[in-house]
This record gives structure tokens, sequence and C-alpha cells, in this order.
């Protein structure tokens, strides 16, 4: 009868795992005395503004430098499309719905993406169960 040594148990358990990611981690912030939420990749960025009704998303894509539609989609299917004019989507001008599905998206974590015509951003996040920006 051949006994694994822990050492080899514990490296062949370790093998067997499944591989775990970080989670992308916002970077929160004040600016101008208001809260910021950023994300950034290889790809781009996207921060959030918080300042209800005048908040407003920017995003920077690598391959799309001036969309004028930005779609955030969650995992669960939950869109929001928002307008956006030299990289703002500016929460005056966003339908109320659609700029509350997204802070939702956000709010939840999760998988989602903003997608434009030309690009995408994906990132997977913790909840922000303490977003108000509505």
């Amino acid at each position: 009868m051949h006994v694994l040594s822990p050492v080899l148990a514990v490296s062949a358990l370790a093998a067997m795992s499944v591989p775990v990611h970080a989670l992308d981690a916002w970077t929160i912030g004040v600016e101008r005395g208001l809260p910021t939420y950023a994300l950034t990749s290889e790809a781009g960025e996207v921060r959030l503004v918080c300042d209800p009704p005048n908040g407003a998303l920017v995003v920077r894509f690598l391959k799309d430098a001036a969309p004028d539609m930005v779609v955030v989609l969650a995992k669960s299917g939950e869109q929001a499309r928002l307008p956006v004019n030299n990289g703002i989507a500016a929460q005056a001008s966003v339908d109320a719905a659609d700029w509350s599905k997204m802070v939702a998206t956000f709010r939840s974590g999760g998988e989602f993406a903003l997608v434009t015509s030309a690009d995408s951003l994906t990132f997977e996040t913790a909840p922000l169960p303490d977003l108000a920006c509505e």
C-alpha cells in the first residue's frame, strides 16, 4: 500500500483546484467634494461621479475614442443605454430608468460590460451596497 506524503497530497489538491482570479477593484475617492468611483483596465476606464441629479459617467475606450452611446450590460441581461457626449454620460440627459439600471448594476457587483458600437470594457467587481448615485 502506497501512502502519499502530506506535501504531495497538498500539491495534488492545489493542482486540481479551480483557479481564482482577483476582482476588479473600484478606486473610491472624493473630487471637489463629490464621491467618485473608478475602474481601469488595459482597454480603457470608467469613472462615476455621484452628484444627483447632476452625476456623470465618464468613459474612455482605447478603440472608440468618441462613442455617442454606451450600453451597460449586466451578466443577468439587464441593460442601460446611456447617450455619451465627449466621453461623458450626464445623469440629467440620461433616461432616469437607464441611470437607475446602471447604478443597480454597479451596486450589485459581479460581471458587467460597457459596450459601444466599436469597443467594450468588461469588469467583475465586488458589490457596492452603499453606492448612492440616484
